[in-house]
């Protein structure tokens, strides 16, 4: 009798091994790398990646676009064994965005790498461009007939970008619904529809308008003790130009 109940565990035994032999196996990721970007700052996300792993299940890995008003997770079709096509419904604004990998393993998706989306080139170009755009020139004496002549039009079109006086920066009376751990973004996108404004728009209004809010005057310094005032309309019109905007930002976050 023991020895039958013996013959009947190891059975079990072997054929407990033999499933587990036979289940889908599935190899990390030993390679991911951005091979080309198709698409630019402003525009929706188009890449190109290229990935080394052994029967790879698409299943099984993520790619997600971050950015500063959120996360995205990436569509995502074979081109061939070793490249993927990623693409994206929602415009990458910023120009510091990362490209994160996750992989599915042990029951639970972990994060295996993160890319910068962008090389900071195009974010740079903005930022030297504005910095140009709103720095202090004299006034150049034209010998031109009078007239709509090219220095008149880029002066009247940079004409809202011009500092504007400390008593003008705020609204009075008027204090912004700030509740910190809320982020600078995010405040910023409660309040760009109302302002009729991009978000990176009322952002920069609410970072001239509280200079003092702001450790070290860094714009990403906002403090969790301070009370935000409103920016005045003034302050406002100046970052009605959404690219403007954009680039003021990049500019400043990359001092």
């Amino acid at each position: 009798m023991k020895r039958v109940q013996y013959l009947v565990m190891l059975c079990l035994v072997l054929l407990g091994q033999a499933g587990l032999m036979s289940l889908p196996a599935w190899a990390k990721l030993t390679h991911v790398s951005i091979n080309q970007r198709l698409s630019d700052l402003g525009q929706r996300p188009t890449l190109r990646v290229n990935i080394v792993a052994q029967s790879v299940n698409l299943d099984k890995v993520q790619f997600v676009v971050e950015q500063h008003s959120g996360s995205e997770r990436l569509m995502v079709k074979p081109m061939n064994t070793y490249m993927l096509l990623l693409s994206g419904v929602e415009d990458v604004e910023d120009g510091e965005a990362q490209l994160v990998v996750k992989e599915y393993l042990v029951n639970n998706w972990q994060e295996v790498k993160r890319m910068p989306l962008f090389d900071g080139a195009t974010a740079s170009r903005a930022a030297k461009q504005i910095k140009a755009s709103i720095s202090p020139k004299a006034p150049q004496r034209s010998t031109k007939p009078q007239g709509a002549t090219s220095q008149e039009t880029t002066r009247q079109s940079t004409a809202a970008l011009q500092p504007v006086d400390v008593g003008d920066r705020v609204q009075p009376g008027c204090q912004l619904n700030y509740a910190p751990p809320q982020t600078l973004w995010r405040l910023g996108s409660a309040y760009a529809k109302q302002w009729e404004l991009s978000t990176y728009g009322a952002i920069l209004a609410i970072f001239e308008a509280n200079p003092k809010a702001f450790n070290g005057g860094k714009i990403n310094g906002l403090r969790a003790d301070v009370t935000l005032r409103c920016p005045s309309a003034e302050l406002k019109q100046r970052y009605h130009s959404a690219d403007a905007a954009r680039a003021a930002f990049e500019a400043l976050a990359a001092d």
